[in-house]
């Protein structure tokens, strides 16, 4: 049943990032701005910077949250770590070329980049977790 489990949420994590990546360019402009007046009255740095920064974050955290469920619904299966990550490259690559479509959007091989660094931290996260769990193992 776990397995189950995690491959709804996959599912359902990337239809979230599908509905996010078809929101037009004004429109998510706009939902990153809501964290962007917050955070800008704390750091002396710019509007433009800032906003910058928050988008690219919230793409690495969605592909890092991505790359944990397709590892945890793959977890049995054999170089589980690679699979989800090489997975989550291909799903990033689509949601660019996705994007492309979407009025005020651009699909670009540097989000693609920014993406699965998100998925990679997430994916080295789990190595060194895991590893940690085999040197107690063996202990």
């Amino acid at each position: 049943m776990k397995k189950n489990k995690y491959l709804i949420l996959t599912i359902l994590w990337m239809i979230f990032i599908f509905v996010m990546s078809q929101t037009p360019g004004n429109d998510s402009s706009k939902q990153s701005n809501f964290i962007v007046d917050i955070i800008i009255h704390i750091l002396p740095i710019t509007r433009d910077t800032l906003s910058f920064i928050v988008r690219k974050c919230a793409h690495m955290t969605e592909y890092a949250i991505l790359a944990f469920l397709i590892y945890k619904t793959i977890v049995h299966i054999e170089k589980s770590l690679v699979k989800s990550f090489i997975f989550t490259f291909l799903y990033a690559c689509t949601d660019e070329f996705h994007q492309l479509f979407i009025a005020g959007r651009a699909g670009q091989f540097r989000d693609v980049c920014i993406d699965s660094t998100g998925a990679l931290f997430m994916i080295l996260i789990i190595y060194i977790i895991n590893k940690r769990k085999d040197k107690k193992i063996g202990s």
